[in-house]
This record gives structure tokens, sequence and C-alpha cells, in this order.
């Protein structure tokens, strides 16, 4: 039995090694495991390029069919028309399925074709002569799935962008559509003071509780590589005041910091693609620049009628910079097509001060454009 294992294994190995390596086609032959040239995509539509040994050796579209590199991408040779010319080029197909999208560039040209149930063979140019947008062809082409309307307002004339959008088409899969987003946002944190390992011992008798404020920013979040994984950044603007008191035998203690920040948070979002309602959450790292930094602690001595005051400003590091990182979670309700309310709860924790840092959570809601 174990020799039959090592038969089948290396009688596989050449056919996996293949499979990993590139190929040609032409109309009597296919050359497959062959070492390919990749120039880009200007000279990938004009030849197939092929290293044998020293040389490199060039065929044109109108000797090989089709080729395609070690990494997925494919090129056919096909005849297309461009300003009132038509020629043979190598077109990289992009999706292959009952629908299938191909890109082609060329001298100052990048466009799109489509091809429809091996029937229909079209352009889908960025802009028409009649100067209507790419999008308008779409909704034409794609009539026959209504699910797909959203998605044709939202979709970008880029390579992946439209293969998500064929894709989904090819499907008739009704999901909301990744695309660019921004907008405002409003929240109240409740915030506390931390305390670091350099610290002034009269600092731990505090009883540091939670304090409430108002926080407002903008938010951009993009897709990455047309997914459901989001780069969320915001910028938002917050305010806190913080007061403390102690009395420990004769001492009186206070201690008082005001802090204003401008808050940028960098996280990776993943939001479940449903429809109406999409739950979300948020991981990253959260940064603050404290522009008012006030901190000033107070002790008075009683001791029988004389009183003693202890007045000092404490201050911390250099630039008044914060690192944390921050985590949360909430939902995205859909308002139309392209606008929706977002809610979130959300947790962060900052030590980066000399001798303080900042934790606590909030509560956001916000509205993208």
């Amino acid at each position: 039995m174990r020799i039959l294992y090592i038969i089948f294994i290396v009688a596989l190995l050449p056919i996996l090694s293949f499979g990993q390596r590139g190929y040609f086609s032409t109309d009597s032959l296919t050359s497959v495991g062959v070492k390919l040239i990749d120039s880009g995509d200007l000279i990938n539509s004009q030849f197939c390029q092929v290293k044998k040994g020293d040389k490199v050796v060039r065929y044109t579209p109108h000797e090989v069919k089709e080729y395609g590199f070690a990494d997925g991408r494919v090129y056919v040779s096909m005849e297309i028309h461009i300003a009132d010319s038509s020629k043979r080029v190598f077109l990289e197909r992009l999706h292959k399925e009952k629908t299938n999208l191909y890109y082609y560039k060329g001298n100052k040209v990048k466009t799109f074709f489509i091809q429809k149930d091996s029937v229909l063979f079209i352009e889908i140019p960025k802009q028409n002569t009649k100067g209507e947008d790419f999008s308008k062809q779409l909704l034409f082409i794609t009539k026959d799935c209504p699910s797909t309307l959203d998605a044709c307002r939202l979709v970008n004339y880029s390579k992946k962008s439209l293969s998500k959008f064929i894709s989904r088409y090819n499907k008739c899969e009704e999901k909301p559509f990744p695309h660019f987003k921004y907008g405002i946002l409003v929240g109240y944190e409740f915030s506390k003071l931390v305390l670091s390992d350099e610290i002034y011992e009269e600092l731990n008798y505090f009883d540091y509780k939670y304090d409430g404020g108002f926080s407002i920013g903008i938010f951009i979040d993009n897709p990455i590589l047309v997914s459901d994984f989001s780069l969320h950044t915001e910028f938002l603007f917050s305010k806190h005041g913080y007061s403390y008191n102690k009395l420990i035998d004769s001492e009186d203690m206070d201690f008082v910091a005001n802090l204003s920040s401008l808050n940028i948070p960098l996280l990776l979002r993943y939001a479940y693609p449903s429809n109406a309602i999409r739950p979300f959450i948020n991981v990253g790292i959260n940064g603050s620049y404290f522009f008012e930094n006030e901190t000033r602690f107070r002790k008075v001595l009683i001791n029988g009628t004389t009183i003693e005051i202890n007045d000092n400003e404490i201050t911390p590091t250099a630039n008044n910079f914060n690192f944390g990182y921050a985590i949360g979670g909430g939902v995205e309700c859909n308002l139309n097509f392209k606008n929706s309310l977002f809610f979130e709860l959300r947790y962060i924790n900052q030590r980066d001060f000399k001798f303080l840092g900042t934790k606590g959570f909030s509560v956001q809601t916000g509205v993208n454009f």
C-alpha cells in the first residue's frame, strides 16, 4: 500500500508543478510550464513573451490564442474596435462565467469589455461618445437582474470593483456593494485616568472614576480590495475635566486634570454582508494629541491652627501624544443605496503618558454621505 502511495505522489508532482507555471496556446498546441515575461498591462496586451534559454520570443495575438501566468492572470486573443478601427489584441480576462469581463490597456486607452452568453461583446468605456457614465451601460446590460441595481450606482471603474460587480451579477446576488464612505460622527465618552508606574505617590490615593463628555468628528471608510473588510479612520474632538479629592488624617489632597484632544483611531473593520442591517466589528490603534493638557495637584496640611498649602502643576510628556488600542462593534442601518446610519460601542485604552493614561468606553452614532 505504501508503494502505491509513493507512485501516486510521484505521478502527481509533474501535474502540480505545471499547474503553478505559465502556459500559452496556439491553434494546434498548448505549451505548459513555460516561463512567461510580465512586462505590465500595456506590453502584455500586445505580446505573449516566452523566455527560451537566454532569448525572449514574442508571439502576437495572431499567433497565440491564450496565455496565462502562474498567479492566475489570463490573456485571451480577441478582435476589438477602438476609435473606429479594428485590431486583434490580448485582453486580460478578469472574470469567467456566464458573463465574462475583460480589460484592455493600450496607448492612452484603458477600457473594459463585457461578453454575455458568448453572443454579446461590448466595450464599457468610462464615458461614451454621448458623455454618459459607464454605470448607465451596466444598468442596461444587467437589467435582467434587479438585485444589481444599487451596485451599478456604486461600482468604480477599476479591475477589482468591476470584477466584483460581474461576479455578483452572474449569481444575481443582492448584497451591499463595498464602496468608499465618508461622514460625520457624534458620541458620548466615559473616560477615566489610569496611572503608570512613574507616578507621584500621593496620586495613588485617589479613586479615579469615569467622567462623561461629548465627542464630534468625521470619518472615512475605504474597502480593502473591494471586500467586506475596510480601513476605517476618524478625526474626533473630545474634552474631559477630571476632579478628585481625598482626606487622609490631616492632609487634604486635590487633583484636577483638564484634557482636550484630537483622537485619530486607525481601525480594521469587518461588516457582515447583510442587506438592511449590517453588524460590524472594529479593531486597531488609537492616537491622541492633547492640545489642552492641564493637570494640577494640591495638598493642604492642617496642623492645629497652622495650614500649609503645597500647590504643584504636573506636566505630562513633551508633545502631548498618547497611543493605545481600540476595539468595538455595532450595526450599520441602510437609509438608501448609498447612505446609512452607524451605531457603535467602543472600548479604548491608552497608557502612553509619562505618568497618566486614559481608558474608557464611547457610544457613537454617525451618518455617511
